[in-house]
């Protein structure tokens, strides 16, 4: 990632790594992903009593999950610019 106008963005130390919020956004996604998947894992177990299918269920669940939370990420993320022309000046 860079700033267009001030070259590449930094932490606040200036070692030319990503700011710890970025870094720390994968983890945040596959912890939550588990913790979901871990749940769904639990009611299959309550409900059926049958191992192998709440560990095929939590491995769904998991995988839609990860999935899921990574497209809304990239929906809500800002864009670095520069790719993509200004809508307001294309006339459509």
């Amino acid at each position: 990632m860079s700033d267009p106008t001030n070259g590449p963005v930094t932490d606040d130390q200036g070692t030319g790594r990503r700011p710890k919020r970025e870094r720390v956004r994968p983890g945040e996604v596959l912890g939550l992903s588990a913790v979901l998947a871990l749940f769904v894992a639990f009611g299959v177990v309550i409900s059926t009593r049958n191992l192998l299918l709440a560990v095929e269920f939590a491995g769904a669940a998991f995988i839609v999950s990860v999935v899921v939370c990574a497209t809304l990420l990239l929906a809500i993320s800002k864009p670095d610019g520069g790719d993509f022309p200004d809508d307001s000046t294309s006339g459509h």
